[in-house]
């Protein structure tokens, strides 16, 4: 999980509709006794508008239609949906707020469905730096300090080290070790090139590896977070950038 910088500016479309929409919720709730009570038929039609295409192009952009929660894309983890960070169903006057809305795969969704986060906070990857929170144990996120409970909350809620998410590291994993032993192998041949032309061509490859590895740790890329937690940690990436550093 990383941080995902959203526009502080609403799409239009809600600042024109969204008072609008929560009175027709909140009216509903009046009518019916209760959000559970209100029928499907008349819920579907009033999620139609946090849906609009405008609401949803802006959303998903801040997190490079990733998941806020996972880092996954819909390929791995169904459709990217605008979810909740307070449950509507028990915030409804944060129901089309921008600032309660977040880039979410289906799979984090269902794991999270209506948890109260007003009640039992879990981290916000719009307000804060999940990389400061959380690290990573071999294949398993988890809390930076161990006294952390609204770390372990997140991780419980939103379910971060399920199967599925241990496959899509597990084989990261391996990319990421295979780039740094190539890596490892290059300067290995630097050090040892007997002329200048080989060793200009040598660290030229070294320099192709060390690109693949950083673009893993852009933002748009899938789990990134443990991308930049694998490489952060790595003696044999480090010592790749500083010979770059010191032959440009």
């Amino acid at each position: 999980m990383i941080h995902i910088s959203k526009d502080k500016t609403p799409p239009q479309i809600l600042l024109d509709n969204a008072d609008k929409w929560t009175d027709e919720l909140k009216n509903n709730i009046c009518k019916y006794g209760g959000y559970a009570k209100i029928p499907i038929e008349i819920k579907n039609a009033m999620w139609t508008h946090y849906r609009h295409e405008s609401i949803k192009d802006k959303l998903f952009a801040s997190s490079f239609n990733k998941c806020a929660f996972c880092e996954s894309k819909p390929a791995e983890s169904g459709n990217i949906e605008v979810e909740h960070f307070k449950p509507k169903s028990l915030y409804p006057d944060l129901a089309f707020k921008w600032d309660n809305f977040l880039p979410v795969c289906r799979k984090c969704n269902d794991s999270k469905r209506d948890h109260d986060t007003g009640n039992e906070p879990i981290v916000n990857p719009s307000v804060d730096n999940p990389e400061e929170i959380f690290t990573y144990y071999f294949l398993n996120i988890v809390p930076i300090k161990e006294s952390d409970t609204v770390a372990e909350k997140t991780i419980e809620v939103c379910d971060l080290n399920s199967e599925r998410l241990y496959d899509a590291r597990s084989k990261l994993l391996h990319s990421l070790c295979s780039y740094e032993h190539q890596a490892k192998e290059w300067i290995k041949e630097i050090d040892t090139s007997d002329t200048q032309r080989k060793r200009i061509n040598r660290i030229n490859r070294l320099r192709d590896s060390v690109e693949i590895l950083d673009k893993l740790m852009d933002a748009e890329q899938t789990y990134a977070g443990f991308c930049r937690y694998f490489l952060n940690n790595s003696k044999v990436y480090k010592r790749a950038k500083q010979l770059l550093e010191e032959e440009s």
